[in-house]
């Protein structure tokens, strides 16, 4: 990440201190396991990483790139990738294995802020499923 665009990061973080941020990015600022992507990560992550743990209201930082759902803790936060809507990337945390993908459920996130805890993701598979199963006071109702 070049230096022009980290300091855009922290200029726009620094104008709303008080303000619940989250962060949508491509590549994530971590390593996955998933060795090919991480060949393809974010470059200049610690110096992001710096500039986040100075903003302590950075609730989550979202990117996309891996195709499928993974959460890290990262400089004070929480960072996470998003399953694809196509097909994923193979879970596969050897070394020196390909980059594959897989026709797993495609998926999405859903973001909802809450005041009293702070951000919720949810995190949903798209198809169909069968019925609906109502729970009503501990049993289990169908229709």
């Amino acid at each position: 990440m070049c230096s022009d665009r980290l300091k855009w990061i922290d200029d726009t973080l620094a104008a709303a201190p008080d303000r619940p941020t989250l962060v949508l990015m491509h590549h994530p600022p971590f390593r996955t396991g998933i060795a090919p992507m991480d060949h393809m990560g974010l470059g200049g992550g610690a110096d992001f990483a710096e500039i986040i743990r100075h903003h302590p209201r950075v609730e989550r930082i979202c990117c996309g790139h891996v195709h499928r759902a993974i959460e890290c803790r990262f400089a004070g936060t929480i960072a996470g990738t998003a399953p694809s809507t196509a097909h994923q990337v193979t879970l596969d945390l050897r070394p020196d294995e390909p980059l594959t993908f897989a026709f797993e459920p495609p998926g999405y996130q859903l973001h909802y802020w809450c005041e009293e805890v702070g951000l919720v993701t949810h995190t949903a598979q798209i198809g169909d499923w069968p019925q609906l199963y109502q729970v009503d006071e501990g049993q289990l109702r169908i229709g």
